[in-house]
């Protein structure tokens, strides 16, 4: 272990004034809105006096087993941060109030450059607290926010706010004096500990010296220990990403049949404990384009694929085998057996954009090539029960391609050269609705003659869940913040070089489908954007890590 840069200067930290309870808010745990997630964040303003007892504030609770630490007692959050977070998201910025980041209490000059691990505070007219640590954000951040990248955000301002242990009780109070009484550390502010937490993260001479300093949290020692004698530093994707939250359930591949000479149909159906199906409720996937994540292999891989048919029980995909596969697709069709068991999780459902009531889409022109033709099966299927004009056009690499051909109206268009995009999306129609699924070229050029005769864009739906492989290329990234060049091979995605190189770059589906990896890029940068989570006026300054490649060098900004 050593050092990977240098370390900014960090004199001793001011000593802070005296200061002033502005907000004192407790909790309870309940979901947070819109996800399946308890937490007890959303704390509420108290009036009156509370006591504080060593565990914290009466009435405050928590969920997470390490925040019910004496360590964590009290969560302390600048108030002057509010001001900056609505500067760096104005979007968000009604959602940047006092208690937004589930603080109990909030002064106006305390901060992480003014505080430092160990400082013992008297708070009210008889407790004293003593900060421990600062806070590691979570993941709860960006459902909080609703911002895919908060956590990440927020670890790297520094504006993260702090916990106290609590060496006295008492009762405390809004408009309470908050005074410093010791300083056992005045070289260590709360921000030079973030520095060596996240930045220079292996630096053992720092963590030896942290794990000795007074007054630090149990868990900020233990995590320092851990770093020395491994040698590495703990992955941070759980915390920040909240990838426990991924539902993974064990599905077994119960039938695999060939289609095609490239084209594989496999079905899945969901197990128990035992090994043997379960025969549960046969609930149907959200419509109208369905679709799961497989996780699979050694090494594991994740990859998203279209539901042709089925349900929750069991359930149906077909996959293409590409002729340079990143090593999903060459999986699927050569190592796995009928009776393996893989983990399966929904995927990012996508609905087209509303179209405008008044004058609801009664002609449906669909456009796919190849293996995308399977993530309109379902829509296709439930449109013609339901008697509606459905137009199919279906192209094909060779004649000997035509996967799911028998699934497909009878007047559907196959087209084994080359389709012609110009003749297969009609003029103008207000009562149009086209859909496009295959290679980037193909929906680049309905993209192109949509939008040259007018479709609004609530007219036009694109799907695509990672048909080709075949184009991979290696290419060269340049970080701009540090001119950190990284090669990425032809089987490798960006984010997996970012991440290994020790950049914290969000993600969630790793299939272009929800966005969260979005990186910015030097506008004119040369990239092969693949997914349907950017539009295209995002793709010129930014592109999906997990799926996008570029050609040659691209330098993006994280």
């Amino acid at each position: 272990m050593g050092s990977c840069g240098l370390e900014p200067d960090f004199d001793e930290a001011p000593w802070p004034p005296k200061d002033t309870v502005l907000s004192l808010r407790t909790g309870k745990k309940k979901p947070l809105a819109g996800v399946n997630i308890i937490s007890a964040i959303n704390k509420q303003p108290r009036v009156g006096k509370v006591q504080l007892r060593a565990t914290g504030f009466e009435d405050d609770e928590r969920v997470f087993p390490p925040h019910k630490s004496p360590d964590n007692a009290i969560h302390h959050y600048a108030s002057q941060h509010y001001a900056s977070w609505r500067q760096t998201l104005p979007d968000r910025a009604p959602k940047f109030r006092t208690g937004a980041f589930g603080e109990n209490i909030s002064t106006r000059y305390l901060s992480e450059s003014n505080v430092c691990v160990g400082d013992t505070f008297r708070l009210g007219p008889e407790a004293v607290v003593q900060v421990s640590m600062t806070r590691q954000p979570c993941y709860k951040l960006n459902h909080r926010f609703d911002h895919a990248r908060m956590s990440t955000l927020v670890q790297n301002t520094g504006r993260t706010g702090w916990y106290y242990r609590v060496l006295r009780e008492g009762p405390v109070q809004v408009g309470d004096a908050m005074e410093i009484i010791d300083r056992p550390n005045p070289t260590w502010p709360l921000a030079r500990l973030q520095h060596y937490l996240y930045a220079d993260r292996d630096n053992a001479a720092a963590l030896r010296e942290i794990r000795e300093l007074r007054g630090l949290s149990a868990e900020f020692v233990a995590l320092c220990a851990k770093r020395l004698e491994r040698g590495a530093v703990e992955p941070m994707d759980g915390r920040l990403r909240g990838a426990v939250q991924v539902p993974w359930e064990a599905y077994k591949l119960v039938e695999k049949t060939r289609l095609t000479p490239r084209v594989a149909r496999l079905v899945f159906a969901k197990i128990k404990e035992d090994g043997e199906e379960e025969d549960g409720k046969r609930t149907p996937f959200p419509a109208p384009f369905p679709h799961v994540r497989l996780k699979f292999g050694d090494p594991e891989l994740v990859r998203a694929y279209s539901v042709v048919g089925g349900d929750t029980q069991r359930f149906e995909i077909g996959v293409a085998r590409a002729e340079r596969s990143r090593g999903g697709s060459a999986y699927l069709h050569d190592g796995l057996r009928e009776g393996a068991t893989v983990q399966v999780a929904p995927g990012h459902h996508h609905h087209p954009p509303p179209a405008n009531a008044d004058t609801p889409p009664r002609k449906h022109v669909f456009v796919a090539a190849g293996i995308g033709i399977t993530a309109f099966l379902p829509r296709i299927r439930a449109l013609v029960s339901e008697s509606a004009h459905v137009v199919v056009h279906y192209a094909l690499r060779a004649p000997d391609e035509a996967a799911y051909l028998d699934r497909l109206p009878p007047h559907t268009r196959v087209y084994a050269r080359r389709l012609r995009v110009e003749r297969a999306v009609p003029p103008l129609d207000h009562q149009a609705m086209v859909y496009c699924s295959g290679p980037p070229a193909l929906r680049a050029a309905v993209r192109a003659v949509t939008r040259e005769r007018g479709y609004a864009p609530g007219r036009v739906h694109f799907e695509d869940f990672l048909g080709a492989e075949d184009d991979d290329e290696p290419f060269e990234v340049q970080v701009r913040s540090s001119g950190q060049v990284l090669r990425v091979p032809a089987h490798r995605s960006l984010l997996d070089v970012l991440r290994e190189a020790g950049l914290d770059v969000e993600a969630s589906c790793r299939t272009g489908s929800c966005g969260t990896c979005l990186v910015g890029c030097a506008e004119g940068a040369r990239v092969r954007h693949r997914g349907v989570a950017i539009d295209e006026e995002t793709q010129r300054n930014g592109m999906l890590a997990c799926v996008s490649r570029a050609v040659g060098r691209v330098v993006v900004d994280l």
